[in-house]
């Protein structure tokens, strides 16, 4: 497997990754939240080619590949705070048929080593405090969950 920084040559898969992330928080949200899901469906967002290009910039989005195929990503921006910087992630996918293999906690992993090498003070991203998969896998890079909804690490 190889982590790298996102290229132009992504838009397609970024795209395609985005619309199947949103698409299961969808059905997350049927079960659990029904007027949530209504509207979140009616203000569903999709990722465009200036939306794609602002990751792009930030330099710190990142591709899973495998074989040549960019099979998960984790797209984050820089966010001045208090704290210092800190990096929110945004979006992290991995495809469906390539999930329990350690790709998403590879990719976190380069996230925090880019953050580390880039003076930002703190990694954030919000979580779902029912979203058990993605709560074990923060935990696993070394994330706390504050308040059970956003979960901080500190690059060493």
């Amino acid at each position: 497997m190889i982590i790298r920084e996102i290229e132009e040559k992504d838009y397609e898969i970024f795209k395609k990754l985005f619309d199947q992330a949103f698409s299961e928080y969808l059905e997350f949200l049927k079960e659990e939240n029904p007027k949530q899901y209504m509207k979140e469906l009616e203000e569903r967002e999709e990722i465009t080619r200036s939306g794609f290009n602002f990751y792009l910039e930030t330099g710190s989005t990142f591709v899973a590949e495998e074989n040549g195929e960019a099979v998960g990503y984790v797209a984050s921006q820089k966010v001045p705070s208090m704290h210092g910087v800190d990096l929110w992630i945004e979006y992290i996918v991995v495809q469906k048929e390539f999930r329990k293999r350690g790709i998403a906690l590879a990719l976190l992993q380069r996230l925090i080593d880019y953050a580390a090498s880039s003076s930002i003070d703190r990694v954030c991203a919000f979580i779902n405090p029912d979203n058990e998969p993605s709560m074990r896998l923060h935990f696993k890079a070394g994330f706390n969950v504050e308040d059970w909804k956003i979960a901080v690490c500190k690059p060493k």
